[in-house]
């Protein structure tokens, strides 16, 4: 089976999605980091990227690797790279806390932001120098970022799942993921009642990237409902500003009458982020066997439409009518400050405890950022991975 990809650069055979780690047989995308040297510049606050803890980790990994560090005042760093580039000697990869920083580089067509996210924990934007005298170990370094070499899927439960199960999962998907670019409201492989979400919105990306097939990371669940982590490589040259590297993602699938289809698909999430969430799930202990469906839940506070204030912080509340689920999921998103509201961004969700509450649950709102729309619903995922979905309900922060 082949999904046309209109719109994209590259088609993907579902039938050879990828599974684990990269073939054997190509080439070692970090080969590069066993030799020459790397240098990096960082713009703003030191405390904003931890460049101690990421220095550690590549010298433990590449130990022959040559690295020059260079802290840049954020006032000084636009003429630091003028002055760098008159002298022929560019960093070959920098990080900017402010993306005021970045306008620059990206009016000049000098940098290729990097796609996917670091797995260290970092607030900012990482970027390849164009003319740097590295290229390639700027590349590989930025992959090294995204993707840790020694990273090994965690032993969750697969109990209940077949291998029917698990290929028409992996391909419903891979098939989703390739279909994020497409500009059309036809998406089989998605659940009626997933979130919509314009998946570019924000990026200064171009919106059709290309992309090689999708490799699964891990892929767990049972019988009715899976969570699986996917990787993409994506490369665009076509935006604001060129973007290259791994995207990863974290899905849910639920089996409908149609065959299984994704409930949740939240991108550019790190692995260990992707983890976490799977982790929660797993923690369920879902059971082969059939149960009883959870209830929807009933939302409380606040009503649809009303105004709130992210200081001080409010609180959501929600009823459930009928026997107690395994867990509770918030999903959440926000919206375009302007009040567009048919854009929404990929979804958001923290997992809640039940034990922790009887048939009402009230908590602070796990969400919230800028005076704009955002929009809240909340799953019940039964012991077997039934799954039961509330309204959606909209709030307008007001400062």
């Amino acid at each position: 089976m082949r999904l046309c990809c209109i719109g994209f650069l590259m088609c993907s055979s579902l039938a050879g999605v990828a599974w684990g780690q990269q073939s054997a047989a190509s080439a070692d995308p970090l080969a590069s980091l066993r030799t020459v040297s790397l240098t990096v510049w960082e713009s703003g606050h030191a405390s904003l990227l931890g460049w101690g803890v990421i220095q550690a980790a590549l010298t433990k990994d590449f130990p022959q690797l040559r690295v020059t560090f260079r802290l840049v005042d954020a006032q000084d760093f636009i003429a630091a790279l003028a002055a760098a580039r008159a002298q022929g000697s560019l960093p070959d990869v920098v990080f900017v806390d402010n993306r005021l920083q970045a306008s620059p580089m990206i009016a000049q067509q000098s940098v290729v932001e990097m796609i996917g996210s670091a797995r260290f924990l970092s607030r900012g934007w990482w970027f390849l120098m164009r003319q740097g005298a590295h290229p390639a170990v700027a590349s590989a370094f930025l992959r090294w970022l995204e993707d840790d070499p020694h990273w090994k899927a965690p032993p969750y439960s697969k109990v209940g799942l077949t291998q029917a199960d698990k290929a028409e999962t992996s391909e419903a998907a891979s098939a989703a993921l390739l279909a994020t670019a497409h500009e059309t409201d036809s998406h089989p492989e998605m659940d009626n009642d997933a979130a919509d979400f314009d998946p570019f919105w924000g990026s200064e990306c171009a919106n059709s990237p290309e992309i090689a097939r999708p490799t699964v990371k891990f892929l767990y669940g049972n019988g009715r409902i899976t969570y699986a982590a996917l990787t993409v490589e994506a490369k665009s040259d076509g935006g604001k500003v060129a973007c290259s590297g791994l995207m990863h993602s974290f899905l849910v699938l639920r089996k409908r009458d149609n065959g299984w289809k994704v409930l949740l698909l939240k991108q550019g999430v790190s692995l260990a982020q992707a983890v976490s969430m799977a982790d929660n799930l797993d923690r369920l202990g879902l059971s082969p066997g059939k149960r009883v469906a959870p209830a929807a839940p009933v939302l409380l506070a606040p009503y649809d439409g009303e105004p709130q204030t992210l200081f001080p912080k409010q609180d959501i509340s929600w009823q459930q009518t009928a026997t107690r689920p395994a867990a509770y999921l918030v999903e959440s998103q926000y919206g375009n400050p302007r009040g567009e509201e048919e854009h929404w961004s990929a979804p958001a969700i923290t997992f809640v405890n039940p034990i922790q509450y009887g048939n009402v649950v009230r908590m602070p709102m796990p969400f919230g950022s800028g005076m704009q729309p955002h929009r809240w619903r909340v799953w019940a995922v039964g012991k077997d991975g039934q799954v039961a979905l509330s309204e959606w309900r909209t709030v307008q922060f007001t400062n």
